[in-house]
């Protein structure tokens, strides 16, 4: 699944999502990742599994910083 660059990011309480349907929470992760709050305070964040794989795949072919520092000295 390609999913844009500007995910819509939603915040959703915890008991709202326990009210809703699975349709309804995987029509939620397919416009993007949801920020999952209990009494006001964001507690998870729940990612298209799809997605999650993807930037996972993403952030194993960037070359870290860290590696970048160590090859210039």
């Amino acid at each position: 699944m390609k999913r844009q660059p500007e995910a819509t990011v939603e915040t959703v309480a915890i008991s709202r999502i326990r009210l809703q349907s699975t349709a309804a929470l995987k029509a939620r992760l397919a416009r993007g990742p949801v920020i999952v709050q209990r009494q006001g305070r964001a507690i998870a964040v729940l990612l298209d599994p799809a997605y999650w794989q993807e930037l996972i795949a993403r952030w194993e072919q960037e070359p870290s910083s860290r590696t970048n520092r160590r090859a210039k000295r």
